[in-house]
């Protein structure tokens, strides 16, 4: 499998499991940025929206620095997913 099949295929889990909690997403197909996904949904009674790199390895610092030189309005949250051991370990960035 390769390394774009792996992160095409945690990207859908992380879509879903969003999608699950309520959250409508947007995937960023083919993306080589920062965002893999944009999840919009309900929080602590507001919206809420979260721009999302998925990973299927420890995130390394150059991938914290690029997403968090993503210029963002108050109150969106930047977030990397790290697919662990049958779980997501969400580092806030």
């Amino acid at each position: 499998m390769t390394r774009y099949t792996t992160g095409r295929r945690l990207e859908y889990r992380a879509r879903d499991e969003l999608i699950a909690q309520g959250y409508t997403v947007v995937r960023s197909a083919g993306s080589k940025g920062p965002i893999d996904l944009v999840a919009i949904g309900p929080a602590e009674g507001r919206r809420t929206v979260r721009l999302i790199q998925v990973k299927a390895n420890r995130p390394r610092r150059a991938d914290r620095l690029k997403l968090a030189a993503v210029p963002i309005p108050r109150g969106v949250r930047r977030e990397i997913w790290q697919w662990q051991a049958g779980t997501w370990r969400i580092h806030p960035v």
